[in-house]
């Protein structure tokens, strides 16, 4: 991940957290706006950064985003940074939006931060992380060469991914795939392959079968941390991620 993109990241998570405080302080006064003739122009600073951003009017941000959604990777990730729609929003540390090359032809989608994730509001960077990243390694990639992001961008705590959860969320996660228009992704762990593919299909029925999403290829595949609990699982993973290579490689 390059200095630009990691700064335009933290630009983006920035305004929209900011945005967040702001609506939600306005909503809990609404005396406070009674009145005003109109709403007040933004501030100038507000304006530069949404101008750096690339948001433009029209784009709903805040505390409850909704299309249109921003067209370029870095404005959405402003406009989505605020977001408080499901009850997650309101318990994270940072929200994890995803991270690498925009151009990508590889992203590996996974189901949830975690802890670590959660902290640094970065993707896959605790111990199954460093796992996924000797995955791709040995794809022959480097991890600045792939895209890496979740279904759900807010960490779910100590409990399982709730339906709703994933129904705030997966808006963000299909449009973040439509601006990436990858040759194919990985879907890893069951979390991820529902969100994706929809049913409630066991991953085993799943993994090694090449599926569809927004028009894209999806391998359904175990999640890193599953290696870590079944080392015995990553064979398949292996046989998954060669199908994956075969599709990249062919003309």
């Amino acid at each position: 991940m390059n200095d630009e993109s990691t700064f335009g990241g933290k630009l983006a998570s920035l305004s929209g957290r900011l945005r967040g405080l702001v609506e939600a302080q306005a909503k809990g006064h609404p005396e406070a706006r009674v009145a005003l003739a109109r709403p007040l122009d933004p501030a100038p600073a507000a304006k530069r950064v949404d101008a750096l951003l690339g948001i433009q009017p029209g784009f709903i941000g805040g505390p409850q985003p909704r299309a249109p959604w921003a067209p370029e990777m870095g404005a959405f990730q402003g406009q989505i940074s605020g977001c408080l729609a499901c009850a997650l929003g309101a318990k994270r540390r940072h929200l994890v939006f995803g991270e690498g090359d925009v151009h990508a032809a590889l992203a590996f989608v996974g189901g949830a931060p975690g802890g670590d994730e959660d902290l640094a509001g970065r993707p896959f960077i605790g111990a199954a992380g460093q796992l996924l990243d000797r995955m791709v390694a040995a794809m022959g990639y480097k991890r600045d060469e792939v895209y890496l992001c979740n279904a759900l961008k807010c960490r779910p705590g100590g409990g399982e991914a709730e339906a709703s959860h994933l129904q705030a969320c997966r808006p963000y996660l299909l449009h973040q795939l439509d601006l990436l228009r990858p040759r194919a992704v990985v879907a890893l762990g069951e979390t991820a392959a529902r969100a994706l593919l929809g049913g409630a299909a066991p991953l085993a029925d799943l993994r090694g079968r090449w599926a569809e999403a927004q028009g894209l290829r999806v391998m359904p595949t175990f999640h890193p941390a599953d290696l870590l609990r079944d080392p015995g699982l990553k064979r398949h993973v292996w046989d998954d991620l060669k199908l994956v290579l075969q599709e990249l490689t062919a003309p």
